[in-house]
């Protein structure tokens, strides 16, 4: 009577069984989970909870020759908060509002909203990151990160036009930024870490790296900061006292051929590159070819030397030269030729008319493999980006006229850096170098990763014709048309001085550039200094306006790069009788 049934019983038996079985079941799933399958579960579960966060490198600095920085990125620390770890809102928002001057209001949205990651500010003082690290806030985290987007120009305005510009993400747009970008650049790094649903990562300290970011490689300029600076401050100077539309001052060093300053005026500050007009931030020592004028008569009377003439020979100078329609004649400066001159004072005293009868001597082709021989036509190679090639009409097409308009410097247009380069080769005995600005790439611990070779690009000229026309080239200072304002007391200068009317749709107009190209000291040179004042009103001339600052700018580089006087006396006189009274 008080027993179960039979059907009952069998069936509390089959329960019993299944029971067990499903229990046996959920045992062996459980172990399976746990022990079998414990390392791809846990792979699926990274997967889904964690992602890879990008750690941007710290890019390379960019210093001159001594090691000044003029671009660098610092690595500064960066607010996050948690709000779901925030226990005391009241009082993280009063002490964080205070530390980075936000509004509570803005920090109390940020303290109490949704998610687990919220910014609160980037790059923050190191006194900000300070007080933190020493009294925390439950649920606000330091990320130290390098600055991407925000590169520092400790040196302000100075050689802004050839620094260049970062983007956002630190990426070089400009300049060396741009040139150099694969060295200054960086590798980034890799952080695994844990994300919430909507992809925001999660301040927590089991974040993994695992990839270490690789910081940027350092340039190190053949720029010297000091003359850079002299550069900048005197062609400032000058445009400002000429009421000119703007100048060009390069420093090249005669025996490397690296550039040791390189100013553009107008200027600008360095760190507002994206905020300048394209026409002012272009580097147009390199980008903008112009017809040099006299300044050029240097390298057709280069070219004479190498090829029989001498300095004494003589050669019509005076009268004009009439060519089917056109008619050449010298500048109305006051300065008188006789009927013939030898080369010497025709180079000293820039005359057209003697300047065209030397090139009919040389004739169309050779003046013209001289003229290519010292680069002019093609690029010369610095390392900046968007330089021309100039103007130079291939020979094949030169009429008479052309022959003799070349040769002092109209129908030939040309960069900045050309001229210089030319130079440079004048003045180191006929070997011509290829302009750099880079002399080195270090290692981020400083060591060097890479030196950048000296390269010899041709020798348009003998030693003994580069002689010559050194000589020819002091006599413009001495008593030509530099005689008044490119001499500097204790050293013997040699340049030439340029006026040339400036090209407006396809015709001369009434505006002019003024110029001055010389080397210092004439006995052993140093450095190549080229001076561009760019439509100067109402004084025009090359020697006055350009003369004094190729002085002065040359004179300091002698002293920063300890060239002795030749004659040290002349220095005391001239400090007791004043150097070149004329305004700055």
């Amino acid at each position: 009577m008080g027993g179960w049934s039979g059907k009952t019983r069998n069936r509390l038996i089959f329960l019993y069984w299944l029971f067990t079985f499903f229990y046996v079941c959920l045992i062996g799933r459980l172990a399976s989970l746990q022990w079998l399958k414990n390392e791809r579960l846990q792979q699926l579960a990274r997967y889904q909870q964690e992602g890879d966060i990008e750690v941007p490198a710290l890019r390379g600095d960019i210093r001159d020759r001594n090691g000044v920085v003029l671009a660098n990125s610092i690595s500064l620390s960066s607010l996050a908060v948690n709000p779901k770890e925030v226990k005391d809102v009241k009082e993280a928002t009063r002490r964080l509002a205070s530390l980075i001057h936000m509004p509570e209001k803005r920090v109390r949205e940020a303290l109490t909203g949704k998610g687990t990651f919220q910014w609160l500010a980037r790059k923050v003082p190191d006194k900000v990151a300070k007080s933190l690290k020493e009294q925390p806030i439950d649920g606000v985290f330091l990320l130290r990160e390098p600055t991407p987007g925000r590169r520092y120009y400790p040196k302000g305005r100075l050689l802004s036009t050839l620094l260049g510009a970062t983007g956002t993400d630190e990426q070089g747009l400009d300049g060396l930024e741009a040139t150099y970008d694969e060295y200054l650049g960086g590798s980034p790094g890799v952080l695994r870490t844990f994300m919430d649903r909507d992809g925001w990562m999660i301040p927590v300290e089991s974040a993994r790296l695992l990839k270490k970011a690789v910081p940027g490689r350092h340039l190190v300029l053949t720029i010297d900061e000091t003359i850079q600076y002299v550069a900048e401050r005197e062609l400032a100077a000058a445009v400002k006292l000429r009421n000119a539309k703007g100048g060009i001052c390069i420093v090249m060093d005669v025996k490397t051929a690296g550039i040791l300053a390189l100013a553009v005026m107008p200027d600008f500050p360095a760190d507002k590159f994206g905020e300048v007009p394209p026409e002012v931030r272009r580097n147009r020592a390199i980008t903008d070819p112009y017809e040099p004028g006299s300044t050029f008569k240097t390298f057709t009377m280069a070219t004479a030397m190498n090829n029989g003439i001498k300095p004494t020979d003589l050669f019509p100078a005076a009268g004009v030269i009439s060519i089917g329609g056109w008619t050449i004649n010298n500048a109305n400066d006051g300065l008188g030729a006789q009927v013939m001159e030898p080369v010497s004072e025709i180079l000293a005293f820039s005359f057209n008319v003697g300047t065209a009868h030397v090139a009919e001597r040389l004739g169309k082709k050779v003046l013209a493999k001289g003229l290519e021989d010292f680069g002019f036509g093609s690029r010369t190679g610095v390392d900046l980006t968007g330089e021309s090639e100039g103007i130079l009409a291939p020979v094949k097409d030169w009429e008479r006229i052309n022959l003799l308009t070349i040769s002092f410097g109209q129908g030939v247009a040309v960069t900045p850096m050309q001229l210089v380069s030319a130079m440079q080769a004048v003045a180191n005995r006929g070997v011509r170098l290829k302009p750099h600005v880079v002399s080195e790439v270090l290692n981020p611990d400083n060591t060097v990763y890479k030196k950048i070779p000296i390269k010899e690009l041709s020798r348009p000229i003998s030693p003994a014709a580069a002689q010559d026309t050194l000589g020819m080239l002091r006599g413009v200072c001495d008593h030509g048309t530099g005689k008044h304002t490119a001499n500097i007391p204790g050293y013997r200068t040699a340049g030439k001085s340029g006026t040339a009317q400036v090209v407006h749709n396809g015709a001369y107009g009434d505006t002019y550039i003024g110029s001055f190209l010389g080397v210092c000291p004439v006995e052993d040179p140093k450095v190549v200094v080229l001076v561009k004042i760019e439509e100067p009103t109402p004084i025009y001339w090359g020697g006055t306006v350009a003369g004094p600052v190729f002085a002065r700018v040359a004179q300091e580089a002698m002293w920063k790069l300890g060239v002795n006087p030749s004659h040290p006396e002349e220095i005391s006189s001239a400090a007791q009788g004043g150097q070149n009274s004329e305004p700055r």
